[in-house]
């Protein structure tokens, strides 16, 4: 019973702290990195139990063929936990590389037997050698990490200040450092950038939709709107609330330039924490946000009224308005863009561009050049719903992978973006 106890205590011990390191880290599951824990303990303790056996001198090569596999499983174990808990991939090749570090210094010391030391400074010196020849790899190692180069933080610290704030790219690449250096990369992913899903993926969410204001709000009174699928206790407390003290007006101006570039003209934008996400598609709440768009109820986009062309009930009011109601409709022959697949099947990118860049020789108006494709992505959602009711959907819109770096250089080369804001 007491050996019972000697093994079983542990090994609990470990899963509890496991499990909360998992829920810390945002582990999918969170009890993974407590079995994951559990078991270590449970196979250490299992040998600590049974002993190694007789003492006996191991060869050189077979010192290197027992250590060099364990290493590389360690190695390979480290990766992939520091990055499901987020860490960036500088802090990931500095994890693999005191596994490194931990494999010289163990085949220093299994190494055979040595002459016994003849004097104090003699053993000094082997002593000093053990050291210095881990610690001199180890230093080489993350020499070459950008942190740890005098020029990379000599080039921050010179760096002018930002004194007056003038929209434009200037501005913009000014707010990218801003977000960078203020570690919001350590929370938040902008579509593939970034080291967690702590917080939105503020490129997927696409945030660039929103207000200045509005966006202004969110990064210095994040508490008082949280974002869908944020509000979890731990998730309301993430967000600090001190950057109106650390940044000046200039610089929030600036950070905030940068996040209203954050669009993505080929999918409607994400809502929720990985791996449990939504698209709008499915989202009740911005469906009926939709529904006053779409019948020209919102004060903010006074002017705009789907309705008009389109019916309120779905029942074309216009000869020659496209009928949302038949999910086998084609896709307009006007365009030079016309792509052959029906309704059912249109990808987010071909809703966004016959909305906002209108339908040539008909009433259909460029949208986008004179309303926020904010509420022009609501209406799409919002119009989707006669042929696809929320109701009536067995499975949700599958959410879109996250688009590539060279998918988003696309959109600008293409000209996908028409927002006069931009």
């Amino acid at each position: 019973m007491k050996k019972l106890a000697l093994f079983l205590g542990p090994t609990l011990g470990a899963f509890v702290f496991g499990y909360i390191c998992g829920d810390f880290f945002n582990f999918d599951p969170p009890w993974s990195m407590g079995i994951a824990l559990a078991f270590l303990t449970f196979l250490y303790t299992v040998l600590l139990f049974t002993g190694g056996g007789p003492l006996k001198e191991k060869s050189f090569i077979g010192n290197l063929g027992f250590k060099i596999p364990m290493v590389l499983v360690l190695g390979a174990a480290t990766w992939f936990l520091a990055g499901k808990a987020g860490f960036p991939i500088w802090w990931k090749i500095e994890f693999v590389s005191f596994a490194v570090v931990g494999l010289v210094y163990f085949i220093i010391l299994d190494l055979k037997s040595i002459t016994k030391e003849k004097n104090l400074a003699h053993s000094s010196f082997r002593l000093i050698i053990t050291y210095l020849l881990p610690s001199a790899l180890f230093i080489g190692i993350t020499s070459e990490l950008p942190q740890f180069k005098p020029e990379h933080e000599l080039e921050k610290l010179n760096k002018k200040p930002i004194t007056r704030f003038v929209p434009g790219p200037e501005a913009i690449a000014a707010g990218r450092e801003i977000f960078e250096s203020n570690k919001c990369f350590n929370c938040h992913k902008v579509f593939w950038e970034g080291n967690s899903d702590r917080g939105p993926n503020l490129g997927s969410k696409q945030i660039g939709l929103y207000s200045f204001d509005y966006i202004m709000e969110q990064v210095v009174d994040p508490r008082k709107i949280q974002s869908p699928g944020f509000e979890d206790k731990k998730s309301k407390k993430a967000m600090p609330t001190y950057y109106s003290e650390d940044l000046s007006k200039v610089e929030l101006q600036s950070l905030v330039a940068y996040l209203k570039t954050l669009r993505d003209p080929t999918h409607i934008p994400i809502e929720g924490k990985f791996p449990n996400q939504w698209t709008w598609w499915d989202d009740p709440k911005i469906v009926e946000e939709g529904k006053i768009v779409f019948e020209g109820k919102e004060p903010l986009t006074e002017g705009l009224n789907c309705a008009v062309c389109h019916g309120a009930d779905g029942i074309p009011m216009m000869t020659g308005a496209f009928d949302f109601r038949n999910a086998n409709g084609p896709d307009t022959d006007k365009m030079p863009d016309h792509i052959d697949k029906t309704l059912k099947d249109w990808p987010d990118e071909l809703y966004y561009k016959r909305v906002t860049r209108g339908i040539d020789g008909t009433p259909m108006a460029p949208w986008g050049m004179m309303f926020d494709h904010l509420y022009l992505w609501k209406a799409e959602a919002y119009a989707r719903t006669f042929h696809s009711p929320l109701d009536g959907r067995a499975q949700k819109v599958p959410v879109p992978p996250i688009p590539t770096k060279e998918e988003v250089a696309r959109w600008t080369t293409d000209g996908l973006f028409l927002d006069p804001l931009l």
